[in-house]
């Protein structure tokens, strides 16, 4: 189950009715989880030629501003290892011993990005890649502390402000309805079910299953079955 806090947020993403709307939630969220950034980066959509199709960010307006203007997206290494990868990159783990890195990081720094950070790899259903980063100026034994939590509700908070942020800019079109077995095997999985029990209880092979599981994160566009089961409940298809 959510915790109500989590649950608020994510009601407050879904619903936005503008991407202005939605960087109005993401201002308060740095806020209420007292934080010193969030940036939310498209890198790039299968329906968009354009690179950097969006950005949402609370960084001071003269850091992004140098930032689009020199592009720093070729060398800002976060991205790049956000490119290739698909775990979670925690920014004191990145390599910084060239002099280029270290030089960016120091302007990055002067600018108040934030000293800790970490950022989340969101691979859409439709071939989307994005990039949502949290910072912080917490210092190295509380950010340890804190990472983990932290990136507990940001992953589903990511994933939500990816979906609804693809879809207020016009690349995407709604969701069809899921069918019959896949909302009862969603049903299933909110109620703490294994695919083994619920092929059971619904007199279904696993791969049978796990194919409708499958076909309904694809539907919702979702990328794991706790963010199908939260999102199929907020549009009330469940």
């Amino acid at each position: 189950m959510l915790d109500e806090k989590l649950a608020g947020v994510l009601d407050r993403i879904a619903a936005s009715k503008s991407v202005i709307e939605l960087k109005g939630v993401i201002d308060l969220l740095r806020s209420e989880y007292k934080i010193a950034n969030i940036a939310y980066h498209a890198i790039s959509i299968p329906l968009c030629e354009e690179a950097n199709p969006i950005l949402i960010l609370t960084y001071e307006d003269e850091w992004v501003k140098r930032y689009i203007e020199r592009d720093y997206f070729t060398i800002d290494p976060i991205v790049a290892a956000g490119r290739r990868g698909f775990l979670p990159i925690d920014w004191a783990k990145v390599d910084r011993t060239s002099p280029e890195t270290q030089k960016f990081f120091r302007e990055a720094e002067a600018y108040h990005v934030g000293r800790q950070g970490v950022t989340l790899p969101i691979r859409g259903p439709a071939g989307e890649r994005a990039l949502f980063t949290l910072t912080s100026y917490l210092d190295d034994a509380e950010w340890q502390v804190r990472r983990l939590g932290f990136m507990r509700d940001f992953q589903l908070i990511g994933h939500f402000v990816h979906d609804r942020a693809v879809g207020l800019s016009g690349y995407r079109d709604k969701c069809p309805a899921l069918s019959r077995r896949e909302a009862q095997c969603l049903e299933r999985i909110a109620a703490g079910r294994h695919v083994k029990q619920i092929a059971s209880e619904l007199d279904l092979s696993v791969s049978a299953v796990q194919l409708y599981l499958r076909s309904a994160r694809h539907k919702l566009r979702c990328s794991s079955n706790a963010e199908a089961v939260v999102k199929a409940a907020r549009t009330e298809l469940l």
